[in-house]
């Protein structure tokens, strides 16, 4: 018996969630990347997420060419998210 690969299985399956979870929505635009159009991100991630992106300037593999820049961006958004959570207890 042969398995479906898990990619088509996800395909010919439903999302198993009613809705997304509760959780903040970042989308990180690099402004270079010739892969995916930056104009097309501009348009289509205020459309679908209603969130405007954070622009960054790099590349496709912005991971590689600005890893520090990716990192300040990503480590802001988990202060910016501490200090809007209540303190526990």
């Amino acid at each position: 018996m042969e398995r479906a690969h898990p990619s088509e299985a996800s395909m010919n399956s439903p999302w198993p969630l009613k809705a997304w979870p509760d959780v903040p929505t970042k989308f990180v635009l690099c402004d270079q990347d010739r892969f995916f159009p930056p104009a097309f991100f501009r348009r289509l991630v205020p459309e679908r997420l209603n969130i405007i992106p954070d622009e960054i300037a790099a590349g496709h593999c912005v991971a590689l060419s600005r890893p520090k820049k990716l990192a300040d961006l990503l480590a802001g958004y988990v202060t910016s998210r501490r200090r809007l959570s209540p303190a526990p207890g």
